[in-house]
């Protein structure tokens, strides 16, 4: 109870997305092409205008939704109060009744049939079927969304706090040659079984060094936490980090200037999210 009753008292991860009138837009796509497209619930035996019909579904999804995230936040953006959880659950719980009410009504005119619990069972069931995808999807792109805009706020923080810091990564190898490079300028280090490769910008321009050398090793020698392993086979420096995607079975990494992809595996997630708290 005291888990559940943090979360519903917490700040929502939705709250970013609260009152975007584009999600109602392509709400009401959505509806309109999966009814037009599929044409289910007979649809396919009326004998009106089908285009007009299901165009008419599209618009009243875009216009429940407007007016039920006007009543809800309208105020509390005004006001600039916390959205929590809990009150967009509300809003989502809310939101989906009146969409499965409105489709009821819309449906019976349309089809001249009388109003009845059924007709309204059946819209409640594929308007929640709805709902929860919508819902999954906006509170994973939420959760991108915020983690990429404090990777954003702590990087500038961190690559200010650090320019003309100068790193140097050891070659073991008797004949090698260490590398000195300025920390700002390293990408990513990479683990190939006794070697490791580093890649780096040098003069504007991403070049890679193999090292002879292991991967903990180098770790050992950057005492820097923006220097974070993602992987049992990478360091990343999240100083060039340029986006973030995944969700808590992994990310995936990509850099300033660099088109390879860096993973990060499940285990190494809530180290990633530990520099964005």
């Amino acid at each position: 109870m005291n888990r559940l009753s943090s979360f519903l008292h917490s700040k929502s991860i939705l709250q970013a997305n609260a009152n975007h009138w584009r999600t109602d837009v392509v709400s009401g796509i959505g509806i309109f092409l999966f009814l037009y497209l599929l044409q289910p619930f007979g649809i396919s035996q009326y004998q009106g205008d089908t285009l007009l019909m299901c165009l008419g579904f599209g618009a009243m999804t875009v216009c429940v939704q407007w007016l039920c995230t006007a009543l809800f936040f309208g105020r509390t953006s005004k006001r600039k109060r916390q959205i929590t959880n809990g009150y967009s659950l509300l809003h989502s719980i809310v939101t989906e009744l009146a969409m499965a009410v409105s489709m009821t009504i819309y449906a019976a005119f349309f089809f001249g049939e009388p109003l009845s619990w059924a007709l309204f069972g059946l819209f409640f069931y594929w308007t929640f079927l709805i709902w929860l995808l919508v819902m999954g999807l906006s509170v994973l792109l939420s959760k991108n969304r915020i983690l990429n805009n404090r990777l954003e706020e702590m990087i500038k923080k961190t690559t200010d706090e650090q320019a003309g810091v100068m790193i140097t990564l050891h070659d073991q190898n008797l004949r090698g040659v260490d590398l000195t490079l300025p920390i700002n300028d390293l990408l990513y280090i990479e683990s190939r079984k006794n070697n490791v490769s580093v890649c780096y910008i040098k003069e504007g321009r991403v070049e890679k060094a193999e090292l002879r050398s292991t991967l903990s090793a180098l770790k050992s020698g950057l005492p820097y936490e923006n220097i974070f392993q993602c992987h049992r086979s990478f360091l990343v420096n999240i100083n060039n980090i340029i986006s973030a995607k995944g969700n808590s079975n992994g990310y995936q990494l990509r850099l300033s200037g660099c088109e390879d992809i860096i993973p990060v595996s499940r285990s190494f997630v809530p180290g990633l999210r530990s520099f964005v708290d």
